[in-house]
């Protein structure tokens, strides 16, 4: 069956475009929970996977919509003007409105169950790209600390490459409470100190925390503090490519189990 027919929109009033726009920041998101998908593949996967994720489809002027069986969302064509202001990445495809699961709260007093991710990245880069590592390795977990931008931001979808819908989110506190000692205790830190990653053995429970760059971690009594080993002449890592280190390591010692 063929998508339905289009809406024309041209106004920048419209009560709709003001929703859309809002969603290229968090407080919009949080408001109407929903997120702003760019890119063909990404859309199209996430329709295969969860055709009911998919609200509403923006086409450019001109433009026809995909054929999408089973859609049974809006279809609305905007102007060229309005098209570009919520194409932020310049792709010149159809623009996906999808719904987003609420976060639940994680209790981080309790043990880690699996491998755990806590992040407190505001870079949306940054955390996409360490989302499309914790798809990658099959983290069973990822907490998303207060410090953390949101992770349907589109940046972050489109840095994650749509992982970021296939992974198991909660979220957690803030930085400075995960000192406290019942949470501490259950912590594996990636610092710039600590034992060598290289060389650790890594327990099949595991809560990672990792820094984001210019915080840093707070200087706590976490369980454990891992470093990457780096020769004299390494470059310095940014958070998310020391994330996806340590979940390589990780992996090597408990490979994900075949479904």
């Amino acid at each position: 069956m063929p998508s339905p027919q289009p809406t024309t929109i041209s106004s920048p009033q419209n009560a709709h475009v003001r929703r859309w726009l809002s969603l290229l920041e968090t407080p919009g998101i949080k408001r109407h929970q929903q997120a702003l998908v760019s890119g063909m593949r990404i859309g199209m996967e996430l329709f295969r996977l969860s055709p009911t994720t998919i609200l509403e489809l923006l086409l450019p002027a001109g433009k026809s919509p995909p054929v999408l069986q089973g859609f049974t969302g809006r279809v609305y064509r905007l102007s060229n003007q309005l098209f570009q202001q919520l194409d932020i990445f310049g792709t010149h495809t159809p623009l996906w409105i999808c719904r987003i699961p609420a976060l639940s709260v994680v209790d981080l007093t309790v043990k880690p169950r699996g491998l755990e991710m806590l992040c407190p990245m505001g870079d949306p880069g940054n955390l996409g790209s360490l989302l499309r590592g914790c798809w990658v390795f099959g983290v069973d977990r990822v907490i998303l600390l207060n410090e953390s931008v949101h992770p349907f931001h589109p940046k972050v979808i489109r840095a994650s490459s749509g992982a970021v819908f296939s992974l198991n989110l909660y979220r957690g506190c803030a930085m400075q409470d995960l000192g406290r000692p019942e949470m501490a205790r259950w912590i594996t830190a990636l610092d710039m100190a600590g034992d060598d990653l290289g060389t650790w053995t890594w327990p099949e429970q595991t809560r990672l925390l990792i820094g984001e760059e210019g915080s840093g971690l707070p200087t706590v009594s976490f369980a454990h503090r891992l470093k990457i080993p780096q020769t004299q002449e390494s470059i310095p890592l940014n958070a998310s490519v020391a994330g996806n280190i340590a979940l390589f390591a990780f992996r090597q010692t408990h490979p994900v189990a075949p479904s």
